[in-house]
């Protein structure tokens, strides 16, 4: 009878210690990122109120680190380029970059900052739409929030969301790496109009317009609007 008992509470502990493993395992395969980054841009295009012509120039920055805004990571990079990758195959125009910008937190007294060589670049290939968002490893789940801004109006004009299971290949591709300022990942855009990037950011002029704008976001509509509040007072 011992010898039994003993028989069945260890094929019991086997099962139990089985079904832990085959639950531990469910619970870290990754997710399809291909899947998860076409799926976010469908809804980013179905969310927009008003339609962007498919020749618009749409820029797509690279995520970044939600608690450090100067690092993004191979999977911040990766998902940015497959949200380029789904607009442009949708018929837009597509420019990869990337930029410590966030489009989440107005910082410096509610300033929307972009860098001389960014605002450089953006007026060049007359940009009409930034696309860019953060995301934030957690122990179990990764999570991706995106936002659409009209560089014109300054409103944001679409958001989404996402999570990822934290699998192996999440765990490892949010590994933080340093973020390069306004930094062309598009190369064949760079020198689309006859011009390189060098060029682009060296041809300011002191009449044009800055786009660092004074913005305060209106969270009573959906579209979030980022209405100017303060004269840009920057020495030009």
């Amino acid at each position: 009878m011992l010898k039994k008992t003993t028989a069945l509470i260890s094929v019991l502990l086997s099962s139990f210690l089985s079904g832990c493993g085959i639950h531990h395992f469910l619970d870290n395969r990754d997710a399809d990122f291909v899947a998860k980054s076409y799926a976010a841009t469908d809804d980013l295009q179905e969310k927009i109120r008003y339609k962007i012509p498919k020749n618009s120039l749409i820029v797509v920055s690279t995520l970044l680190n939600v608690d450090n805004l100067n690092q993004t990571s191979s999977f911040g990079r990766i998902i940015s380029d497959q949200i380029a990758s789904a607009f442009s195959n949708l018929g837009y125009q597509v420019m990869g970059m990337e930029m410590p910008i966030d489009l989440f937190i107005m910082k410096e007294g509610g300033r929307f900052h972009l860098s001389d060589e960014t605002k450089a670049m953006l007026r060049h290939y007359h940009a009409s739409t930034l696309v860019g968002g953060v995301y934030a490893p957690g122990k179990h789940t990764g999570y991706v929030s995106l936002r659409m801004v009209d560089i014109s109006s300054k409103n944001i004009i679409a958001t989404t969301d996402f999570s990822v299971p934290m699998g192996p290949d999440a765990k490892m591709m949010m590994k933080p790496k340093d973020l390069h300022t306004a930094l062309v990942r598009s190369a064949n855009l760079a020198t689309q109009n006859g011009m390189s990037v060098e060029g682009a950011m060296q041809s300011e002029s002191d009449n044009t317009p800055m786009l660092e704008e004074a913005l305060q976001p209106n969270l009573e509509q959906n579209s979030i609007p980022l209405e100017d509040n303060q004269p840009n007072t920057k020495q030009r």
